[in-house]
């Protein structure tokens, strides 16, 4: 399998930073090369799977408190 390389300067290493869009109502986070700093995309801020994931595990809390059936 290959390694992703950056298109600028060809390193090997990436690094996360957090990134102002103008007029987005999100945060969001930068993938860039840890050398040069180019970007090679972008990605949400938080954790939305292991967001989710959290919500699910409270939904079901709840539902078992009221002896209610959920389909998660």
């Amino acid at each position: 399998m290959a390694n992703t390389t950056c298109a600028k300067c060809g390193h090997t290493q990436f690094e996360l930073k957090e990134i102002v869009v103008k007029d987005s109502a999100f945060r969001l986070m930068s993938v860039q090369c840890a050398s040069c700093g180019t970007s090679i995309g972008v990605i949400d801020y938080y954790n939305i799977g292991h967001l989710i994931k959290k919500q699910s595990a409270a939904i079901k809390k709840i539902a078992t408190q009221l002896n209610v059936s959920v389909d998660l």
